[in-house]
């Protein structure tokens, strides 16, 4: 039998999806703790059963968070890490030119458990000007917002990283803060997932 991967394996996790092409068979590999390599045939593919008629509808990345595959004779729902092997591209959280305070709108980031975030300054004027930069969590219940990581004090050009692991917040956004005389900064934001 020869098998087609389905998802392309991670070498830090235990499990993939192969498929048979001539049966068209779906199959969970993964290595046990003895060290043997086992093979599990998939028998049902499904989603919660609340989203009725709207799954078709569904995006790829609300999908993989979702699945649910069982096993063949088993009772046993096993949870399959579909999700941590989407990898979305990476994004631009923010980029343009600022001269006052401010932020951007929320940023939904629900299909990414962590980020990695790159802040790069490539343009700065004014006298004495200084930048400061958060990046944001947003309570949905209350609106507020939480820091999750900041920059601050920056008075020239360059490039600095945060990483935010977990990320436990549906939506985020970039504020800043601005300093000094008749200050501008170009600088961009962009966030790429960590699994």
């Amino acid at each position: 039998m020869t098998l087609v991967e389905l998802v392309k394996p991670d070498k830090n996790k235990p499990s993939r999806l192969l498929r048979d092409p001539e049966t068209k068979q779906i199959y969970i590999e993964y290595t046990g703790v003895d060290g043997n390599i086992y093979r599990v045939p998939v028998i049902i593919i499904m989603l919660p059963q609340e989203f009725g008629d709207l799954a078709p509808q569904l995006t790829l990345a609300d999908l993989l968070e979702m699945i649910r595959a069982k096993i063949a004779d088993s009772g046993i729902i096993v949870p399959t890490d579909l999700q941590s092997r989407y990898k979305p591209s990476g994004m631009t959280l923010y980029s343009g030119t600022v001269t006052a305070n401010g932020n951007t709108a929320d940023i939904d980031v629900s299909t990414v458990s962590a980020l990695e975030i790159e802040l790069k300054v490539t343009s700065v004027s004014g006298t004495s000007p200084t930048l400061d930069v958060y990046i944001e969590g947003k309570f949905e219940a209350t609106g507020d917002y939480k820091t999750l990581a900041s920059q601050t004090g920056i008075t020239g050009t360059g490039t600095w990283f945060f990483t935010i692991d977990p990320l436990r917040f549906r939506y985020i956004r970039v504020r800043w803060v601005l300093g000094g005389t008749s200050p501008s900064f170009t600088f961009t934001v962009a966030g790429q997932a960590m699994v």
